[in-house]
């Protein structure tokens, strides 16, 4: 074999062997975590609150922890910082966070499991939930001991110097922890001279400061600037009324104007410390009850009799949660004369609705089983008082009472209407009196274990139960609102579905693609509840979409069997039409709805509202940061002596490199045969 065809031979199978070989060791460099959920960062006019990794990731030495003496100890004595600790969840408290911002030893990040045992509390909620955005006078709103929200850490609100992960996948949590015992766990005065089990937290959010100097950087463009660094939170509020808002024929119709209203609303939202939420009791009990008033009403009044005084407006708010997103933009929509629509006053296709025509609001907050069921209202007022008298006539429940209670009104939007306008009459039904009975607040723990639902699936359901109690709430507004409407008591008989109720649960809480969502769309849905978090503006909220279906659902008519112009059916701003079917038992057989039921925009006015003063704090002003990827990857750190080996080899190799291909070029013609020309061809 000459030199030539060697050297071409060895460079070949460097090409082939090297790859191939590199791949491996990547990939057995690295084990991805990919049930785990991340805490990111949100803004306000004022500061920054949430999570963030450093650009690139952060990295720590995994320390796992069984109890506070564990993490105390590591941050005593640890010598190879900086550390990722491994907690139980039910360590997590904001004294927790406090201790490892400060601490002597580095913490780069800190990483969440679920506990072996049932947590008793978790609400990293502020004890006043939006207490800047309620009404500010006596009597105070908040109670002084203890707050609305007793178990409330505030930790929702600090801004953590560190990312925080929490993992839910049992299998990853041990492979961890025996990583840990076998690298980490021995020696911890030496740990800095051997290899250690780490951690990758990736979480980098591009927003900081506050929200008024993100949306400033977001809106400079420029080719060597092209990052949004956040978005403004809002989604949709979804509304519907019981009644048309037009009289006369479809294609001639004529807007009822100076109509009245009662308002029957409920929030759609709920948050938690991480990307994931849960919220069965706030805000699923109260948009399951609101939804089941919502059916009854239809079947207690299915047209506008002559005896009709007012109108009802069934109203689901986005952005409760942060200060009142949902409530604030439509109180601004009405007194502008932009709702239902922004068209303007005087139109002649609908009514323009402002705050006047509103008579009476209810809102249907934390409804699980309680002692009693509370009326909230902020001061003693003798038309509320009758009403609430009403409300406890009209209650069929024998266990849980109904309980008037003046002088007293917890978070809700009713508190948004009252500071706009002080003269609307609104009550607010919960299940608690001075302080939340939810323990899990704004916790992705606030499951349906925290309201002891179960699914029935059809069986019989009896008394005592979650559904029979929010049957009896639903039946004690409805007949109330009735006799509001028509101005004497109901005599039908007429009650709310007890499996409706069931499957609405079944529905928000366990699984997406229950038969009530397979009445009302035909898309099929992940398999894990829905998130009830309101997002961005620019992602579309799924759940949102779903509830406003199911109130089209549930107070549309049905015109007739359906046929494929029925979603073409006149397009205006009067009337939806969607192809649905006709019940859960009958999923294939489809109708064509027309219902009163539409959106609203959900986002903060002081969004829209040109040159804004962010100081003034009269609106929401929360943004959500945005980043490129979150992700989470455990690896085995090698010794600081080890890397600095690696480097020294690695700078021994390239300049040998170096000087080999320089020796090599430099003698070519000694180590290569040169061609050699063929004898040009004779002259013809």
């Amino acid at each position: 074999m000459s030199k030539s065809h060697f050297a071409i031979y060895l460079v070949q199978l460097l090409l082939v062997v090297g790859p191939s070989d590199a791949d491996r060791i990547k990939d057995t460099m690295y084990m991805k975590i990919s049930g785990s959920v991340a805490c990111y960062r949100r803004m306000n006019a004022t500061h920054q609150i949430g999570c963030s990794s450093a650009r690139g990731g952060s990295v720590g030495v995994v320390h796992y922890c069984d109890s506070a003496a564990d993490l105390d100890f590591i941050l005593k004595n640890g010598s190879a910082g900086p550390y990722i600790p491994v907690l139980p969840i039910s360590l997590l408290s904001a004294e927790t966070v406090s201790k490892l911002s400060s601490s002597k030893v580095k913490i780069s990040g800190l990483l969440l499991h679920a506990n072996s045992e049932n947590l008793l509390q978790m609400s990293h909620e502020d004890q006043c939930p939006n207490d800047i955005f309620n009404v500010q006078q006596a009597p105070k709103t908040c109670p002084d001991s203890g707050g609305w929200n007793p178990w409330g850490t505030g930790l929702l609100y600090a801004d953590v110097p560190f990312p925080m992960f929490y993992m839910h996948n049992d299998s990853e949590v041990t492979a961890i922890r025996h990583c840990f015992q076998a690298f980490n766990n021995h020696s911890f005065a030496t740990q800095a001279a051997r290899s250690l089990c780490s951690l990758e937290l990736n979480a980098f959010m591009y927003g900081t400061t506050n929200t008024q100097t993100c949306i400033r950087r977001s809106n400079v463009v420029t080719n060597l600037n092209p990052v949004k660094f956040c978005d403004p939170l809002g989604d949709s509020n979804v509304w519907g009324a019981l009644f048309p808002l037009v009289t006369g024929e479809e294609n001639d119709s004529q807007p009822i104007r100076d109509a009245k209203y009662i308002v029957v609303a409920a929030r759609l939202d709920t948050t938690s410390l991480f990307e994931e939420t849960a919220g069965a009791e706030s805000p699923i009990t109260g948009a399951v009850a609101l939804l089941t008033v919502a059916k009854l009403l239809k079947e207690m009044l299915p047209t506008a009799a002559a005896s009709v005084k007012s109108n009802v407006l069934f109203i689901l708010f986005n952005g409760e949660t942060y200060d009142y997103i949902g409530s604030q933009r439509l109180l601004y929509d009405m007194e502008r004369g932009h709702f239902p629509t922004d068209l303007p006053p005087n139109n002649p296709i609908l009514p323009t609705i402002y705050p006047e025509n509103v008579t009476l609001f209810i809102e249907l907050s934390q409804l699980g089983v309680g002692e009693a069921t509370y009326a909230h209202y902020l001061s003693a007022d003798a038309w509320l008082d009758k009403f609430a008298a009403n409300l406890t006539r009209n209650n069929p429940s024998t266990v849980v009472p109904l309980k008037p209670t003046p002088d007293s009104l917890p978070p809700s939007s009713l508190h948004t209407f009252i500071r706009g306008n002080t003269s609307i009459r609104g009550l607010v039904l919960a299940n608690h009196q001075t302080a939340y009975q939810n323990r899990f607040y704004n916790s992705l723990f606030d499951n349906s274990s925290n309201i002891g639902y179960r699914y029935y699936n059809g069986s019989e359901i009896g008394a005592g139960t979650l559904q029979r109690h929010i049957a009896d709430v639903a039946t004690m507004v409805a007949k109330s609102v009735f006799e509001e409407v028509t101005g004497q008591a109901y005599q039908g008989g007429a009650s709310p579905s007890l499996l409706l109720v069931d499957e609405l649960f079944h529905c928000y809480l366990e699984d997406p693609n229950c038969r009530l969502h397979k009445a009302v769309q035909k898309g099929h849905l992940p398999k894990v509840p829905l998130s009830l978090y309101v997002g961005v503006t620019v992602v579309d909220n799924y759940f949102t979409n779903l509830v406003g279906l199911t109130l089209a659902w549930l107070t549309g008519d049905k015109l007739g069997p359906s046929g494929p112009n029925c979603t073409n059916l006149n397009k205006n701003h009067v009337y939806r039409y969607q192809n649905m079917s006709y019940s859960m038992d009958r999923l294939d057989e489809m109708w064509c709805y027309r219902a009163t039921v539409n959106t609203t925009e959900a986002v903060s006015p002081a969004f829209i509202i040109q040159d804004y003063d962010w100081a003034s704090n009269k609106y929401s002003s929360w943004s959500e940061s945005t980043w490129n990827d979150i992700n989470m990857r455990m690896f085995l750190k090698p010794a600081r002596t080890h890397e600095n080996l690696t480097l020294a080899l690695g700078t021994f190799i390239m300049v040998f490199a170096f000087i080999a291909v320089f020796f090599a070029k430099s003698r070519s013609h000694i180590l290569f045969d040169l061609p050699v020309a063929d004898d040009p061809p004779a002259d013809c």
